[in-house]
């Protein structure tokens, strides 16, 4: 058993507090992009807007929405470095997906599926063990990266108390008293001394306005302040390089955790490639050969999770790209309306591809003036 103090426990609760603050954050803006996403379905290599669809973008399970379970799974997914989808009863015969929030870590064989058992979500444990072809088993890294995180926490946390401690010292009220021989030579001296600072010292540095009397034989003096003005930026500095390397830890860009604006189009751009994508990818693989299997997938029956739609898209900025990417054939109308966020046209031509004349291949260019006999230079 070892003793702690008060003092060690409200210090180590401060550093729980900027600890959980800065992985929050972090862990908050990784399932709000991931909430943005859209996970197309496909049969037959078609898109389809089935049962399939509804259950990833709107309903997985009775109690929750597509972005409340995708906050659910990412931060499972960061807490533990790994994160476990299961089925729950179905829903007006439409299955239905749950976060498990705890199992029994399963043996793991190379020639045989895993059995995973005591699976608990929310305050329901499954009395049954489900086996790998039923699950969507998703792993952050390959080695738990938040020990070393909490480990990088604890030892700059020393910093930060360090600066805290300097500015209290010097904003506090220190002061020194000179007492002359002849006063600490009366009887009683050191108690009467100690009754005169609880009840005039104190209340005098305690007090918004009063006075303070100073008898012959005491001379006061300032001892804190003496470095001139004082500000927190030091330990906001600080506490920002937490934060920073809390970036780093999950690949986010720190510029974007600060809330910085300049250079956030770059940033993003990096937020999306080496954070966002690499869940997208493992989610969509892991569920369709999870849920169709070698046979499905060689039908082109799959899963596409789809971060185009993370960013903001303003039409308006974008008019002429908007222009360029219908006009070129590469989508369609309602390719770029959902693109948007803005609803589809339920018309057939708002699914065809067209081309404008400006593009074509060299020799369709060409052929109304060989057709004329007009020479091409």
């Amino acid at each position: 058993m070892v003793d702690v103090t008060c003092r060690e426990l409200f210090e180590a609760a401060q550093e729980y507090q900027i600890r959980e603050l800065c992985f929050w954050i972090c862990v908050d803006m990784i399932a709000n992009a991931m909430g943005r996403c859209e996970i197309k379905t496909f049969q037959g290599n078609e898109e389809i807007f089935e049962k399939e669809y509804y259950m990833w973008n709107y309903s997985p399970n009775i109690n929750q929405n597509s972005t409340m379970f995708m906050h659910k799974l990412i931060a499972q997914l960061y807490q533990d470095n790994e994160a476990l989808i299961v089925n729950a009863l179905p829903v007006d015969g439409r299955e239905t997906l749950v976060v498990a929030d705890d199992w029994e870590d399963p043996e793991e064989w190379p020639s045989r599926q895993n059995e995973y058992r005591g699976i608990v979500v929310d305050n329901y444990q499954y009395q049954y063990p489900i086996y790998e072809n039923n699950v969507i088993h998703l792993k952050l890294n390959h080695k738990n990266m938040r020990p070393v995180v909490n480990g990088l926490y604890q030892s700059y946390f020393r910093l930060v108390q360090a600066a805290i401690k300097n500015y209290e010292w010097d904003q506090g009220q220190h002061w020194k008293v000179h007492v002359s021989q002849m006063a600490r030579g009366d009887e009683g001296w050191a108690q009467n001394f100690q009754a005169m600072i609880e009840a005039q010292v104190k209340p005098f540095l305690n007090s918004n306005g009063a006075i303070l009397p100073e008898f012959d034989g005491y001379e006061y003096e300032k001892a804190s302040g003496t470095s001139g003005a004082k500000d927190t930026r030091d330990i906001k500095n600080l506490i920002e390089d937490i934060f920073d390397f809390t970036a780093r830890a999950f690949l986010i860009p720190a510029v974007l955790v600060n809330g910085k604006v300049e250079g956030t189009a770059d940033a993003n751009t990096r937020f999306l490639t080496n954070c966002i994508d690499p869940i997208c990818d493992q989610l969509q693989e892991e569920a369709t050969r999870k849920r169709y299997g070698y046979d499905g997938w060689h039908r082109g029956d799959f899963i596409r999770v789809d971060s185009s739609s993370i960013i903001h898209f303003d039409l308006f900025e974008n008019a002429a790209n908007v222009e360029k990417l219908v006009g070129s054939g590469a989508y369609t109308i309602n390719d770029v309306r959902r693109a948007a966020n803005q609803a589809t046209i339920n018309e057939p031509w708002a699914d065809e591809h067209y081309m404008t004349l400006n593009i074509s291949t060299m020799g369709q260019a060409t052929r109304p003036l060989t057709q004329e006999g007009g020479e091409v230079e």
